[in-house]
């Protein structure tokens, strides 16, 4: 579910990928192998969103993110010329619906005629894509299970001004959720949970329903998929750099002191000869996932009783808050299924320029994700 706009064809498959978040702009220069389905990544570069510059997705300040995108294409020597870009935030409104189907009309014609019925705002306002997953039959009537995309105009407007004030060809500006699934969609290697301190066992993502949260910094993004197709989009507006400023305000600290106390301890539980700030640290963070992970528990249940989705037999985490220590085993205590990190190098097909650093290749599935 790709908002291409622009109606321009690729003339080749380099391309430069653009994922701008609340506190870091990622941008990746990808060549996508056609023939082979390969996907080779030639450069990256990260940097810090400029502040006040961007909130829950919308970009307020067009002409200061440009500027540091172009510095970063720069100081990576990013030679493609096509872009892409990934916009996020609860500006997009994600919807199932169960259309009745008309007999003797079209799908799509049936489907356009009944979203104004649907959707609650203006829909001149906002552009506004669907997919037809599949029919189903609800109390004897024929369905089409529909999944709704609607984003701002407005806001979407300033995402395409980025791409155009590039100088490159735009090709298209995606979402989170379409770019998950596209990653998904593909050969993923994963450690199975119950032997993970042990050995490594290798297992491919199966074809049944399975949740994708992708914990951001300002976003928690919780994704439900049924055979590798997208069913359910959640935006939580709770992130990562929420847990610094809990930490900060309990404690009675600055930002960065907090952010370092979790990233060392995380939700690790503290020992008897733990230093305090530890016990302190741990219980305020357990607060907070407490809560957050409440709110994921209730997507679970709302994609099982409104969505007419499938149990969920595992959970993959993605993005940069996936990264606080004891996590995983969190979820799994809740859960109560396997619950799998996964990173840019558990994709199949992934080749990396030679020299390239690793150590932050998760935080680019969104951008390698577009691509696909």
């Amino acid at each position: 579910m790709v908002f291409d706009f622009l109606r321009r064809k690729k003339s080749n498959n380099e391309m430069i990928c653009i994922d701008i978040g609340y506190k870091n702009i990622k941008v990746v220069e990808v060549d996508a192998n056609k023939s082979n389905s390969n996907i080779h990544i030639s450069n990256y570069g990260i940097t810090a969103t400029p502040k006040e510059c961007i909130k829950n997705g919308a970009i307020y300040d067009v002409s200061r993110v440009l500027d540091m995108i172009k510095q970063v294409i720069y100081q990576q020597h990013m030679k493609a010329k096509n872009a892409k870009i990934i916009m996020s935030g609860t500006n997009i409104i994600t919807r199932i619906y169960l259309i009745d189907k008309k007999s003797g009309e079209e799908s799509d014609d049936t489907i356009k005629k009944s979203i104004p019925g649907f959707f609650p705002l203006d829909i001149d306002n906002y552009q506004i894509d669907y997919k037809i997953l599949q029919t189903v039959l609800d109390r004897g009537v024929e369905k089409y299970k529909v999944f709704l995309t609607a984003v701002p105009k407005k806001i979407l407007q300033s995402y395409v001004e980025v791409l155009r004030g590039l100088d490159l060809k735009p090709l298209a500006v995606d979402i989170p959720a379409n770019s998950t699934a596209k990653f998904f969609n593909r050969d993923i290697e994963v450690t199975e949970m119950e032997e993970w301190y042990r050995q490594k066992v290798y297992k491919k993502v199966g074809t049944e329903a399975f949740a994708v949260l992708d914990f951001g910094s300002e976003t928690t993004i919780v994704n439900f998929l049924n055979d590798k197709i997208l069913e359910f989009n959640k935006v939580i507006l709770c992130g990562s750099s929420n847990i610094d400023e809990h930490l900060a305000k309990n404690m009675d600290i600055r930002l960065d002191e907090a952010e370092w106390l979790k990233k060392k301890y995380g939700l690790k539980a503290p020992r008897y000869n733990s230093p305090e700030e530890h016990y302190t640290s741990h219980e305020i963070i357990t607060d907070f996932i407490e809560r957050l992970v409440k709110q994921i528990a209730n997507c679970f249940i709302f994609y099982q009783e409104h969505c007419y989705g499938k149990p969920i037999s595992k959970v993959f985490i993605i993005g940069g808050g996936s990264q606080l220590a004891g996590l995983r085993q969190y979820l799994f205590s809740v859960f109560n299924i396997p619950v799998y990190p996964v990173g840019l190098m558990n994709l199949r097909g992934v080749e990396l320029e030679k020299n390239l650093d690793q150590e932050k290749l998760n935080y680019l599935i969104n951008c390698v994700g577009i691509s696909l």
